[in-house]
């Protein structure tokens, strides 16, 4: 199928066969919401680094377009760092973003005491493409196409036809058929992610998402609850 322009429209069993998929297939071995049996459950310089490249995976993206690295809410230099890794086809990060996070943004990241750090951990090849396709743009996009494929995270992420699914999301948001078909195929964020991904689960031992560390201890429990408590030792 193509558009009227000549550009040829991307299936999702294209997409699945690129290689980037057997790098992604290679690295992952973690499942959404599944419990760290690892005794560094605490690991104090994976949340306060001072290299964000080497965390993130940004290195050399600068001067790429698209939204590499972390995604920051709240004031980049508030006193505090929590950092969350999660995956947009995860059913508890879904959660945690619509019903934990606005709780933690009234109290504590927009009043300036805290800053959110946000990285993607990939799950699969679904995940893969919204991924890619939600920072495809600038940050605040981005942020934007969390909040909406976390809201409709069951109406895309398990259906027939995910990349139809997040196209249509995407057209909402404000971006044409062509440009998601583009997006789509933008390998360097693709390898970008995975690169994130890698990053996390190797040297951050993250293995589950969502995975949340308070001022670098690692949460047992990624909730608000457990998170206002470690504040709370921080704070006094």
């Amino acid at each position: 199928m193509k558009h009227n322009n000549g550009y040829k429209m991307m299936t999702f069993s294209n997409f699945v066969k690129n290689g980037i998929m057997l790098l992604l297939a290679s690295m992952l071995l973690a499942s959404c919401g599944e419990a760290d049996s690892d005794a560094s459950s605490k690991t104090a310089d994976a949340a306060t680094t001072k290299d964000n490249t080497e965390v993130s995976g940004a290195t050399d993206d600068a001067d790429k377009v698209g939204a590499y690295g972390d995604l920051i809410y709240g004031d980049p230099d508030a006193p505090i760092e929590i950092i969350e890794y999660a995956s947009l086809t995860c059913p508890h990060c879904a959660n945690f973003a619509l019903t934990q996070l606005p709780q933690l943004k009234e109290k504590y990241i927009d009043t300036g005491k805290v800053k959110l750090v946000y990285r993607n951990f990939l799950m699969n090849n679904v995940d893969l493409a919204a991924s890619t396709v939600a920072r495809c743009r600038t940050p605040e996009f981005a942020k934007k196409m969390h909040n909406i494929l976390f809201r409709t995270q069951r109406q895309w992420a398990a259906g027939g036809d995910p990349a139809g699914a997040i196209a249509a999301i995407a057209r909402k948001a404000g971006m044409s058929r062509v440009e998601f078909d583009r997006c789509l195929q933008n390998r360097d964020m693709q390898l970008h992610l995975t690169k994130m991904t890698k990053t996390g689960s190797t040297k951050y031992k993250v293995n589950a998402t969502p995975t949340i560390f308070v001022d670098g201890d690692k949460l047992d429990i990624p909730s608000f609850e457990k998170i206002e408590e470690a504040l709370a030792d921080i704070l006094d």
